[in-house]
C-alpha cells in the first residue's frame, strides 16, 4: 500500500517539517521562504523537480541505449515504427508527424540508422516526393533486443514508488500532459464545447482584467448543442459540474463518464466574475 502521509507536520510550501526527509528542492523552497516571504514559491515544488528528474532519467536512459549503440532519439524512431504493426513501415511525413519533429531533423536520424541498417528507405507510389520508411529485420530483431532491457531500466528507476503510488502519479501526470497536448476532448465536444486548458484561460482572463480563477475556457459554442441549449457564451469559465471542480479536459471526461444513465448535469460557469448556473441536456 502506498504511504499517506496526510497529518505529518509541513512547513511553507509543504515542505516536511523532517530535514531528513527533504530533497534539493525542499532547501530551496525552505531558503525562498525565508528571503522572499511576499512571493509565492509553490510552483517550483513540481516543476523544478519534474525538471531535474528528467535530467536523471536522460541519463539513465541513455546509459541503456549507448550499450547498443543508439541514442534515446533512435529508439523512439525504432519503437514509432515497430509500434505501427507488420510489415513496419510508414511514410516519412507521417513518423515526421508521430515523432513532432521536423523534415530535416527527421532525415538526420533517418541517415544514422539507415547507415547502421536499421531502417531503408524507399520511394513512396503514392507520393512522387515522399519516402517509405521501415524497419529492416536488424531493426526488428534489435527492439526485440532493447526493450526488454530498457522496460527494465525504467522500472527500476521508478523504485521509490509502490504500484498505488505510480498509478496516483501517473493519473496527475495525464492530466497535466492533456492541459498541454489538447484544447478540447470528445466528452467536450459532445457537449457542443471547445475549451481552452486552465493554464491558458488564466492568461487570457488576466489579459482582460478578470479573475484569476481555475477553469477551462468556452472558446466556442456550437449551435443547437447542449451547451448553446442551456446558455453558455464564448468567454465563460467552466468551473464545475454538480458541484465537483473542473480544471482539465481530463477531469472533464472522467466526470462525464461516471454520469452515464443520467440525462442533465448542473454546470457552473463564470460570466465575466459573476457565477452562473445551467443544467445540461447529456447526449444519450
Amino acid at each position: 500500500m502506498g504511504e499517506h502521509p496526510v497529518g505529518r507536520p509541513r512547513l511553507a510550501y509543504g515542505v516536511p517539517a523532517c530535514r531528513q526527509g527533504w530533497d534539493g528542492v525542499d532547501e530551496l523552497l525552505s531558503e525562498w521562504a525565508e528571503e522572499r516571504p511576499d512571493l509565492d514559491f509553490s510552483p517550483v515544488g513540481i516543476v523544478t523537480r519534474l525538471s531535474r528528474i528528467r535530467t536523471h532519467l536522460d541519463a539513465e536512459l541513455s546509459a541503456v541505449f549507448g550499450r547498443f549503440d543508439l541514442t534515446a532519439a533512435d529508439f523512439l524512431v525504432v519503437v514509432t515504427l515497430r509500434r505501427g504493426g507488420a510489415p513496419y513501415r510508414m511514410p516519412q511525413a507521417r513518423l515526421m508527424d508521430a515523432l513532432g519533429l521536423t523534415s530535416g531533423t527527421v532525415s538526420v536520424r533517418l541517415e544514422r540508422l539507415e547507415r547502421n541498417g536499421i531502417v531503408a528507405r524507399e520511394p513512396d507510389p503514392a507520393s512522387a516526393r515522399g519516402s517509405l520508411v521501415e524497419l529492416t529485420d536488424k531493426g526488428v530483431s534489435l527492439f526485440d533486443e532493447v526493450a526488454p532491457v530498457h522496460l527494465a531500466n525504467e522500472d527500476r528507476l521508478l523504485s521509490a514508488l509502490d504500484p498505488e503510488q505510480r498509478e496516483q502519479l501517473a493519473d496527475l501526470l495525464r492530466r497535466l500532459l492533456a492541459s498541454f497536448e489538447s484544447s478540447t476532448s470528445a466528452a467536450a465536444q459532445e457537449l457542443g464545447l471547445i475549451l481552452a486548458p486552465a493554464h491558458l484561460a488564466r492568461a487570457r482572463r488576466k489579459a482582460v482584467g478578470l479573475g484569476d480563477d481555475a477553469g477551462l475556457l468556452v472558446v466556442e459554442v456550437r449551435g443547437d448543442s447542449p451547451a448553446a441549449l442551456a446558455g453558455v457564451e464564448a468567454g465563460d469559465l467552466l468551473t464545475s459540474l454538480n458541484g465537483v471542480p473542473v480544471v482539465s479536459t481530463t477531469e472533464l471526461a472522467l466526470q462525464l463518464a461516471e454520469l452515464t444513465g443520467r440525462r442533465t448535469v448542473r454546470a457552473q460557469v463564470l460570466r465575466g466574475n459573476d457565477p452562473i448556473g445551467v443544467r445540461l441536456n447529456l447526449p444519450a
